[in-house]
């Protein structure tokens, strides 16, 4: 039987079947290799009984996220808060940079628009192409054009804390926020904080969501490389070939630089260019390191 590992938690994998939802331990075999299971792979489950189960098999993964760990992810939602906490637009592009390396579609989700005084801010996106949704989930503002973006995909909700994360996963699935508020209640834990991963499936858009524990800082990926970080920015990724020193343009103090006359002209904003030459000077310093 195929299933789908959901959540991992106390020492079990928890995979969702066809039919249900089995509590399971891994093989000895996978205990013991090098490769481990992780929330979002498809594995084979042998069943034991109506709830257990036993992990047997691995099957391919399309990709693994590392931080988050979470694997066969087809899609980033990038959450930020438009005020209280402040917009972190350089986790947004860090996010977005580590998503373009790995092929992963890119939605940004600016949430608490009903207090926000920068309605600007989604705008720093729109060159880059990026689907940039602004929200109130509090209020329940503006959310379908949203859940369109979640329908048949596995999405990974990517954020620091207190951006709305979970409280958007109750409003996708409101019969799980009074289940959590249940459990809450006895333990004395806040439900709206996510201690781990956790794939969530929402039947009415047949859709996959990874819930989080919230982080405010993200390592770019080892293989980035600082001759193509800029590449990693979509609306720098056409110009890099208009550069007069093409592909080797560092988009810095080089004369006839394409990159930064787009900047000039307002048509790349200047934070996403200042968050580049921050993630270019960042992995530069790595690669230093490396050749010492």
């Amino acid at each position: 039987m195929v299933g789908r590992i959901i959540k991992l938690l106390a020492g079990f994998y928890f995979v969702k079947t066809e039919d249900s939802v089995l509590r399971c331990r891994a093989r000895g075999k996978l205990r013991a290799g090098a490769e481990q299971p992780w929330v979002g792979d498809f594995v084979e489950v042998v069943q034991l009984s109506d709830e257990e189960g036993v992990v047997d098999k691995i099957l391919p993964r399309t990709n693994l996220l590392e931080r988050p760990t979470v694997a066969n992810i087809t899609q980033v939602v990038v959450m930020a808060s438009l005020v209280s906490p402040s917009p972190n637009l350089s986790l947004v592009d860090r996010v977005l940079v580590s998503a373009e390396q790995l092929n992963l579609r890119a939605v940004i989700c600016f949430n608490k628009n009903d207090l926000s005084e920068r309605p600007d801010i989604p705008a720093i996106y729109e060159p880059a192409g990026y689907r940039v949704v602004a929200v109130s989930v509090k209020f329940g503002e503006d959310l379908e054009p949203l859940f369109a973006e979640l329908a048949n995909q596995t999405s990974v909700l990517a954020g620091q804390s207190g951006v709305g994360k979970s409280s958007l996963i109750d409003r996708l699935m409101p019969e799980l926020a009074v289940r959590l508020g249940e459990v809450s209640s006895k333990t004395q834990h806040g439900r709206h904080t996510t201690r781990h991963v956790e794939l969530i499936y929402v039947p009415e858009y047949n859709a996959f969501v990874a819930d989080t524990p919230g982080f405010s800082r993200l390592e770019l990926p080892s293989s980035v490389s600082s001759q193509d970080i800029s590449a990693l920015f979509p609306e720098m990724r056409a110009a890099r070939a208009r550069c007069r020193f093409a592909y080797d343009c560092k988009h810095h103090n080089e004369p006839g630089c394409a990159v930064k006359t787009l900047v000039h002209d307002g048509q790349i904003a200047i934070e996403r260019y200042n968050s580049y030459l921050t993630m270019f000077e960042e992995v530069k310093q790595a690669e230093r390191g490396q050749y010492k």
